[in-house]
């Protein structure tokens, strides 16, 4: 069976039957390829959009029609779905799985609000194009087949959603965006000179290297092998939920984050803290084996800098960038949050349409002119007036004379027109008969007149109304700017609060509870076993379920100085304290870079030996604090046995046991 032809031309739908025949034909089952419509703006015979540019752009693989905005648009909506018409200057891209019918936004409206928009919409609907042609296997369908010899090449450059590549062979080729991760930058991908292979379709010189492309398995591995415990890491919100936010280290990678990993504050709303598509820092944390855990409120972006993002192909570069400060924010979006889709403009009469139905062309250009001949045409013909001029009815319901009549009187020979019952009374004088022929004309001419000023009144008003969608066009541009500028200036506040959040918890821990102390929640009079009643619950909290037999607590005992220094040492909270106990009794501090677990010495300098006691014990030191004014510090010893005894909470400078 050979493959449906795609048109080669652009296709231009003329008349309201064509229309109602390509509104039908979308919405056909089965459909071989997608269908682009360009609409051309009100009060223009072309679109400000090139057709014919996007039709060499989506050779193969797309139609390209363009129509008329009018009665032919009109006609085009009529047998469309609510809020899939294209008129008005929009274009739109219909795929063949027909998702759009009742997902509308699955086929997103693209506006041009003048002709140097002509590339950008362009650019739009070629990667629509090029999305649903994927979907439906136009393109990309060879990547399972395994007798397809590779075609192995070098990136030349990025550019936008494509890529251009130097083929083993001496030839050209494309790598498109859509044909790797469709929710990935190209230039997130590929970078010049990278190696990359790919099956080649000669046709279209695409180059499908989906076959680089490794699954969501071998990305979770490659994240667990890049990033360790205790490394800041870049990740991209995925979704905000009531109570926590998903984060994705890799495509498909996800890590849930909850409320309490990333904020103290009850008050706080997850969603105007962040924002999907956003590129955030976070440190990894302990998780069952091979899992993946993420703490958000402990970050210091301005301190702690986040390892560089993991390639999800061979040679590419890091998936994520660092996100840019604030000020370095403004006047930039982030790619992959999704665009504003405009409506199509609505100039409706006062008093019409109450309702939030979808605009029609019958809003914009008001009620269609009556077919000739029909009822409701004879029922608009202007009633007799003094502004028509006297209509003429002979006695007896005959009509009037007309010109033809007088011609063919005078053909035979006649000096006067013979009354209409000629036969049943006297002709009627001469000069009667020649003052009805003039008042016949006189009407006829008044008649004429009234219908060229009806005609001119109709001209004027549809002008007024093209003037007006323009208007209304430019108004669309002027608020989706405005809409776009007022997310960006969303996402950077969002991103400053968060970020305030942050500084204030830590600074909550740097200065302790100087305005009074909050009372503390004791199940046990005696410190010790309230200190040890409190480690316990941390562990069961932080410690995954299924990691709990693999990571239990170690043996250990409370040295004598230790619960006196735990409430003399100000400026760090208790349960950072017993969060860094669970870690060290756990074996995981070591492998906490925050945590900066080392062996203590004797003094400040490198080469001063280290602590440790005649029975063998070790005195080790872990931070409780970093970048801070005489930052905290927990000492502790372990035995020969592997037992732990606490020893102290210090302030830095202070290195004795």
């Amino acid at each position: 069976m050979t493959e449906p032809r795609v048109p080669t031309r652009v296709r231009r739908v003329a008349s309201e039957d064509q229309a109602r025949e390509l509104a039908a034909a979308l919405q056909r089952p089965g459909r071989s390829s997608p269908v682009v419509v360009i609409s051309t703006p009100a009060g223009h015979d072309v679109p400000f959009v090139d057709p014919q540019r996007v039709l060499d752009d989506v050779a193969g693989l797309a139609e390209v029609v363009v129509i008329p905005t009018g009665d032919v648009s009109w006609a085009f909506s009529s047998g469309m779905p609510p809020d899939t018409q294209v008129y008005g200057g929009a274009s739109r891209v219909y795929g063949t799985d027909l998702e759009w019918v009742h997902h509308p936004r699955r086929s997103p409206l693209h506006f041009a609000y003048s002709a140097d928009e002509d590339v950008r919409v362009r650019d739009r609907l070629v990667s629509d194009v090029m999305r649903f042609a994927v979907r439906a296997g136009i393109v990309g369908s060879v990547r399972s087949a395994p007798d397809v010899a590779p075609t192995g090449g070098k990136v030349l450059g990025v550019l936008g959603t494509r890529a251009l590549i130097s083929t083993e062979d001496g030839g050209q080729a494309t790598i498109a965006e859509e044909l790797v991760f469709a929710d990935v930058a190209l230039a997130r991908l590929l970078a010049p000179g990278m190696r990359v292979t790919g099956v080649l379709d000669p046709a279209r010189r695409l180059l499908d290297v989906r076959r680089m492309v490794p699954d969501v398995d071998a990305l979770r591995r490659a994240v667990n092998a890049a990033y360790r415990v205790g490394q800041v890491v870049l990740g991209r919100v995925e979704a905000v939920e009531h109570d926590a936010v998903r984060i994705a280290l890799a495509p498909g990678v996800l890590v849930r984050v909850r409320r309490a990993e990333i904020t103290g504050n009850d008050l706080d709303l997850l969603s105007d803290l962040f924002t999907a598509g956003e590129v955030v820092a976070a440190r990894r944390v302990p998780a069952p084996l091979d899992g993946l855990a993420l703490r958000l409120d402990d970050v210091d972006e301005s301190e702690d800098q986040p390892v560089p993002a993991i390639a999800l192909l061979d040679g590419g570069p890091p998936w994520l960038e660092p996100p840019l400060p604030p000020a370095e924010h403004v006047g930039t979006r982030p790619s992959l949050v999704e665009p504003v889709e405009p409506r199509l403009p609505v100039a409706e009469p006062v008093g019409t349409r109450t309702d939030d139905t979808p605009p029609t062309p019958a809003d914009l250009f008001g009620v269609r002119p009556a077919e000739p001949g029909t009822d409701r045409a004879r029922a608009e013909r202007p009633a007799p007036g003094p502004d028509t001029g006297p209509v003429l009815t002979p006695p007896g319901g005959q009509r009037a004379p007309t010109p033809g009549d007088v011609a063919a009187w005078h053909a035979g020979g006649h000096e006067a027109l013979p009354s209409p019952a000629a036969s049943e009374s006297p002709a009627e004088p001469a000069g009667k008969a020649a003052r009805d022929l003039s008042l016949s004309l006189d009407a006829a001419k008044a008649q004429v007149s009234v219908l060229a000023k009806e005609l001119l009144d109709d001209k004027v008003k549809r002008h007024q109304v093209e003037l007006e969608v323009d208007r209304l066009l430019g108004r669309v541009g002027e608020l989706t700017e405005r809409l776009e500028r007022s997310e960006r200036r969303a996402e950077q506040q969002a991103t400053a609060l968060r970020k305030a959040r942050q500084e204030a918890a830590r600074l909550r821990r740097r200065l302790g509870d100087a305005g009074g102390e909050e009372p503390e929640d004791r199940y046990f009079l005696d410190d010790e076993e309230q200190l040890r009643f409190e480690v316990l619950a941390e562990w069961a909290r932080a410690i995954p379920a299924a990691e709990k037999s693999g990571r239990p607590l170690a043996e250990y005992t409370v040295g004598p100085r230790f619960l006196a220094s735990l409430a003399d040492v100000e400026g760090v909270s208790r349960d950072r304290v017993v969060w860094t106990l669970v870690m060290v009794l756990t074996g995981h501090a070591p492998e906490m870079n925050g945590l900066q677990v080392h062996r203590l010495r004797t003094g400040s300098g490198g080469d001063d030996p280290v602590r440790q006691r005649d029975d063998g014990a070790a005195c080790w030191r872990v931070s409780l604090q970093v970048n801070t004014p005489s930052a905290r510090r927990l000492h502790y010893w372990k035995l020969p046995g592997g037992a732990y005894e606490l020893s102290r909470v210090v302030v830095h400078d202070d290195v004795e046991p």
